[in-house]
């Protein structure tokens, strides 16, 4: 691995944090030879990094990167193995992936960048929303069944812009 101070090594990646662009995941984190993958929804999971020749790239992350082989592979496992083959550029700001959801890019963020991207977002805890919380209110719950385009979600917007609904 790289620091962005330009300290050289094997690897042309930079420690720190590159954001997630296509995918589902909203950010990884390098640490020399680890990584973590940050979802979306704030939880974390390693990752396995490998960086040599992994074969010739995709027509379509050749088009884009100039590359004409993966020089990384990040994998990884949810009950499932994945694994994702990859493009880091020249210069080790950018990742091109072809994953399961096409094409995605990582970009190199500054501190100050990754400190903001994990403040985004809505807490799960309590997520916003447009009406009062009132826990010692039960209310009823109203089941709306039915076939396509009988309805169905314009008169549940009705009851809640006209009878207090949520």
């Amino acid at each position: 691995m790289a620091s962005k101070d330009g300290e050289k090594s094997s690897s042309p990646l930079l420690d720190g944090c590159y954001k997630a662009a296509g995918t589902w995941y909203s950010s990884i984190v390098f640490d020399g030879n680890t990584a973590t993958m940050k979802g979306t929804n704030g939880s974390s999971h390693q990752i396995n990094l490998k960086v040599g020749k992994f074969g010739e790239t995709d027509p379509e992350i050749a088009e884009k990167t100039g590359h004409k082989y993966y020089n990384i592979e990040l994998s990884y496992s949810f009950g499932v193995d994945f694994s994702e083959l990859g493009v880091v550029s020249e210069d080790g700001l950018q990742i091109t992936f072809k994953g399961m959801m096409g094409i995605a890019v990582l970009k190199w963020m500054t501190e100050e960048e990754a400190a903001a991207l994990e403040e985004e977002g809505d807490p799960i805890e309590a997520p916003p929303g447009p009406y009062i919380i009132q826990p010692e209110n039960h209310g009823k719950f109203l089941w709306i069944t039915g076939a396509p385009g009988l309805g169905k979600s314009t008169s549940a917007q009705l009851l809640c812009r006209t009878a207090g609904y949520v």
